[in-house]
Formats: structure tokens, C-alpha cells, sequence
């Protein structure tokens, strides 16, 4: 304890309080010294004692020091190293440790991460693999130090990919960190073995499993990790949902292979397709496919609304009228999508005026594409590129530059394709890759299904039971109700967003849970077993520890600000004594 000062604390305002206490007293010590009886200057100074006494009840006065001591929070994963630093600076602190660490200097122990409030105002310093974010937000303003714990073995990040579809292929990413030259993950549907990669060399390596979920439902995939003869085996729980068919309006010059071989994919799968080929001026071929045959001439609001997407080629856009480029502009902004293929330079304004490009000259007319790390036949690309721009979304590019990619206009798309002759993949028996190249564009550019409702869980992946979980809800009417289960979960709305809503609820028993709205609109989500993913678990606590604490391999000592109150009853017994002599003395 160094550098104490006094301070006051009053129950009241300070200075009216200290002008009352003057003004009694210099009338009271007035009155004493104008009685006529004895020991005149014994009650003087009794008065003056009782004043003071008074008030220091009053005031409440109190040392404040610096303690350079303070709490410790040990968690699994410290090195008793880093202890025995901070403890050496630090001597005279109280170690906590969460249940799981190991005791360290007669700790106490915090038996879960939600009991941290009680000591949240005492902790300076948190040592090793960190807390969840519901951890650090119990603690207060003041400035916490986290001292991290070795990077754990295993995966220690993962990206899975959201709103799956049946028959599209989508790739999990992540990161091992490896201690041997050699490990393997085999990624496994309920199907069987759906892709698998050897890690060798460095001992950090970043990884991607390919796989194409072929049917609609709640499944668990299965990650097993082989490495220095050991296995393990973790859950990934997967929402797979059926392919939403979409409705396709193609306007072409004249049939060709391209668009008869697009007309095909589309056909197969499931999706309602219009196709009109100009045959002569203001004479038109139409095709229906999955869909009621209705007759084209001219393109107005009436008749793009129904469509989800757009197809024309760079001869039929150029042909289109103002009125129909309008048409098209408008129809645009409600949500439709639209995919030009570019085959030439466009020369005329209506290209610009869809979807705004700065066209870059090309030396070449063909590229080769790489999907899924292999390299493809040489295809033909349009003979020019298209320069990048922060509006642009970008599908698939590769060294020569983008190939296809779009740009929102209000709440549709307008996007190109610089990619020719895609159907040559087809002829080779690779319809698989041809899938890769079309799907992502078409489906990206596609106008989105709107949702009266939509539920988002935000916490990261894996939840655990007795977790805090946290929800999103976006809803366009009034206090919406949330079922976790059967149980009714209270939200409160965003106030700085409209329509969105938060809640929380904690992971109950492992396995499916489902979050329903009052519309039915339903989200299910999977609790992980309480001991699983845990090289995973401890690197997003160790992140999430250094984004909220002052990282730091180096102890550091935190001054302390205490105050020491003067014990009260020091004043009642200075009061008591004064009052007892003035009333004494008189009959004396």
C-alpha cells in the first residue's frame, strides 16, 4: 500500500452540508462562550469534537491507495511458466482457476464460465486457452490482459459452407496444425467417403473437402483425422435443402449450341424455361419447357415479372428498343436477374446501360479454366476482358481475368458471361465440371426468394450444451415469437435496425434442436457433444481471448485504485464523549 491521500465521500451534496456544519458551529461555540458556568474551555472544545465528528459521519472520509496486487483467472491450457511470472510480480494476488484448469498457489476455483461476474471486478490478468465471448462479457470496463497458451493439435479453424442445395457441389475449408510431417482427413457423407487430402511439409496447413450432398434433410458428415497412428473422428451436421426451381426467359439471335446445351441443364434440372429465337424481324420461335406457352413480342413489366431469370445474348440486347431496355431496367430493380452473354465487344449503349462495363482489349480468345484443381481443355472466352471494380462481384476468374460476375441494381442482378463453347466439356463427358461453371452464375444472379421470416444463428460453430447460443431473427411485423423446441424465447428488437430482432437460449441435450416462428418458418441446428471439436474450441477462445484482452506475452502490473474507508465507529465514540462532557460539566 503506497500513496495514500484522504478522500471524502458524502451522502450528500458536499459544499451546503460543510456551510450548515459552519454555521452551527460558530453559533454553538458562540452560545458556550457567552454561559456564565465553569470549564468554559473543556465544552469549547467538546463542541468542536462533536462538530467534527458530525461531520466526518457525514462526509465519509477514506484512504485511497494503490494496491499493486489483484486476480488471477488460470484457465485450461496456462503454462505454469507464465504463473509463476506473474506471480513473482505480483505476490500478494488470489488466484481463481475455471473448473478443468489445474489449482495453482491455493486457487479458488470458478465452477462455470457463467460464475466469472462474481469476480469480474477483481480480474487483471486471464492466463492460457481464454474464455468464450459470454466470459469476457462479464467483465467490466477496466483493461484485461491475456496471456495465451500453446496453439493446440488439430483443426483449428473451420468454414462451413450454409444454405445447401441437393446436387451442388460446396467445399469445407479450414486449417490444421500439425506436429508431424504426415496426417490425413477423409471427409464422409452417410453415403460413404466424399473426398479426403494428405497434409505433408508444413506444420500449419490450410485444407478444402469437396462434397455434394444428393438428397434434402438434417444429416450428420463425419471428419476423421488420421495422424502418428491415432484417429479421431468429429460430427459436422449439415442442412441440406431441395433445389428451388426458378423461371428462365432466354432471348436469342438464333439457336445455338450454347444456349441449346444451357437450355438442357436447365431443363434437367426441374426448371421452368421459355426460350424465344428471332427467326426475322418481329418474327419469333418459341419453346416451353416445364412452363404454359405464352407469346413474346415485345418485352414490357408485365411480362418479365414472372421470371426469376433473364438470358440474352449480346445481339438480341443491342436489338431491344428504349422502351424495352426500360422495361428491363425497372423489372431489374423489383428483383429480376439478368445474365448477358457477351460474345463481341458490345457497340451500342444498351449493354452499358444493363450492366455498366469498362471493356479492356484481349490478344486472346481462349483461357484455360481450373475447377476443383485440376486444369480443363482450352475453352473460348469472349476477346476482351473486363476490368475490376468494387461494384463488381466476381464468380469465377483465373490468371487472364474475370470470367463471369455480376453487380446488384436494386433488388436484382444484372451479370455476364465471357465463357464460349462450355458445351465442349459436355461432349467430353465432363458434365460434371460444366455444371460448376454454369451453376454458380446462374444461381448467384437468379432473383432471391423473399421470406416473411427468416431465423440466424450467430454463434460459431460447434455449440455446445449449456452454452449461451445466440439468434437473429428478421421479421417484418411486430414482436414475432420464437420457439426453441417448445420452449417460447423472448427477443428484443435492434434499435438501430428495423426489423431485426435478437434472442438467446442455451444448449440443451446434444443433438437436433429446431427454432420455429409463428409462420411455421423453421431452423434447425445441432448441439455437439460436450468433449468434441476441442482443438477447434480452444483456438476460437484463444482468438476471441486476444480480441478482447491486452495480448501480451510479457506480465505487466496493473495498479490497483482501492479505497480504505475510517472505520465509523471511531466518529459515534468521538460523538459520544463530546455530549457526554457538555453534559456534565454543567452540573459539576
Amino acid at each position: 500500500m503506497n500513496d495514500q491521500s484522504l478522500v471524502l465521500h458524502p451522502i450528500a451534496a458536499g459544499a451546503w452540508i460543510t456551510g450548515m456544519l459552519l454555521l452551527s458551529g460558530v453559533f454553538l461555540i458562540w452560545r458556550e462562550y457567552n454561559r456564565t458556568i465553569r470549564f468554559r474551555g473543556l465544552r469549547l472544545v467538546a463542541i468542536i469534537v462533536a462538530l467534527v465528528a458530525i461531520a466526518a459521519l457525514i462526509l465519509r472520509p477514506a484512504f485511497k491507495t494503490i494496491k499493486e496486487s489483484h486476480a488471477i483467472l488460470l484457465t485450461d491450457g496456462y503454462k505454469k511458466e507464465q504463473a509463476d511470472s506473474v506471480w513473482k510480480t505480483n505476490s500478494s494476488a488470489q488466484f481463481y482457476h475455471l473448473k478443468g484448469a489445474t489449482p495453482y498457489r491455493k486457487s479458488k476455483e470458478i465452477a462455470s464460465v457463467n460464475d466469472i461476474y462474481t469476480f469480474a471486478n477483481d480480474i487483471r490478468i486471464v492466463l492460457g486457452n481464454g474464455l468464450p465471448t459470454t466470459g469476457w462479457q462479464q467483465f467490466s470496463n477496466a483493461a484485461i490482459q491475456y496471456i495465451p497458451g500453446e496453439t493446440p493439435t488439430g483443426i483449428t479453424a473451420l468454414y462451413i459452407p450454409q444454405s445447401l442445395f441437393t446436387n451442388h457441389e460446396y467445399t469445407l475449408h479450414g486449417v490444421y496444425n500439425s506436429q508431424s510431417m504426415n496426417a490425413a482427413l477423409i471427409l464422409r457423407s452417410p453415403a460413404g467417403v466424399e473426398d479426403s487430402v494428405v497434409l505433408t511439409k508444413d506444420n500449419r496447413h490450410s485444407f478444402a473437402l469437396s462434397f455434394t450432398p444428393r438428397q434434402a434433410g438434417n444429416f450428420i458428415y463425419q471428419l476423421t483425422v488420421k495422424e502418428n497412428n491415432k484417429t479421431t473422428t468429429e460430427d459436422i451436421p449439415l442442412v441440406v435443402h431441395n433445389d428451388v426451381p426458378f423461371k428462365t426467359l432466354f432471348l436469342q439471335q438464333q439457336p445455338t449450341f450454347e444456349t441449346q446445351y444451357l437450355k438442357s441443364f436447365l431443363a434437367h434440372k426441374n426448371h421452368h424455361i421459355v426460350v424465344r429465337s428471332q427467326l426475322s424481324k418481329n418474327i419469333y420461335r418459341h419453346e416451353y419447357i416445364n412452363h404454359p406457352a405464352i407469346t413474346i413480342a415485345a418485352l414490357n413489366q408485365k411480362i418479365l415479372s414472372p421470371f426469376d431469370l433473364l438470358i440474352i445474348d449480346t445481339e438480341s440486347l443491342q436489338s431491344l428498343s428504349a422502351s424495352e431496355v426500360t422495361a428491363l431496367e425497372d423489372a431489374t430493380e423489383n428483383g429480376l436477374g439478368i445474365l448477358v452473354l457477351l460474345q463481341d465487344v458490345p457497340n451500342n449503349r444498351n449493354v452499358q446501360h444493363i450492366i455498366p462495363l469498362k471493356i479492356l482489349p484481349s490478344l486472346t480468345d481462349t483461357t484455360f479454366v481450373t475447377i476443383s484443381g485440376k486444369q480443363h481443355v482450352t475453352l473460348t472466352v469472349a476477346p476482351f476482358t473486363i476490368a475490376s471494380n468494387p461494384s463488381l462481384r466476381v464468380v469465377l476468374q483465373n490468371k487472364r481475368g474475370i470470367l463471369s460476375g455480376y453487380r446488384h441494381k436494386g433488388l436484382g442482378k444484372t451479370g455476364f458471361q465471357l465463357l464460349q463453347s462450355t458445351y465442349s466439356l459436355v461432349l467430353q463427358g465432363d458434365s460434371i465440371d460444366y455444371s460448376k461453371i454454369w451453376s454458380p452464375v446462374l444461381e448467384q444472379i437468379a432473383r432471391t426468394e423473399s421470406v416473411d421470416n427468416s431465423v440466424k444463428i450467430t454463434s460459431t460453430f460447434p455449440l455446445y450444451p449449456q452454452a449461451l447460443i445466440n439468434i437473429e431473427v428478421i421479421t417484418a411485423g411486430s414482436n414475432p415469437k420464437l420457439q426453441d423446441d417448445s420452449t417460447t424465447l423472448p427477443l428484443a428488437e435492434d434499435a438501430r435496425i428495423d426489423d431485426r430482432w435478437e434472442g438467446t437460449t442455451w444448449g440443451r441435450n446434444p443433438g437436433w434442436h429446431t427454432l420455429t416462428t409463428a409462420d411455421s418458418t423453421t431452423h434447425p441446428y445441432y448441439i455437439s457433444k460436450e468433449n468434441s471439436w476441442h482443438s477447434l474450441d480452444i483456438a476460437q477462445r484463444i482468438e476471441t481471448s486476444r480480441q478482447h484482452g491486452l495480448a501480451s506475452q510479457n506480465t505487466v502490473t496493473h495498479s490497483l485504485p482501492l479505497l480504505k474507508p475510517v472505520p465509523p465507529f471511531i466518529f459515534f465514540l468521538m460523538l459520544l464523549i463530546a455530549l457526554t462532557v457538555l453534559w456534565v460539566a454543567p452540573k459539576l
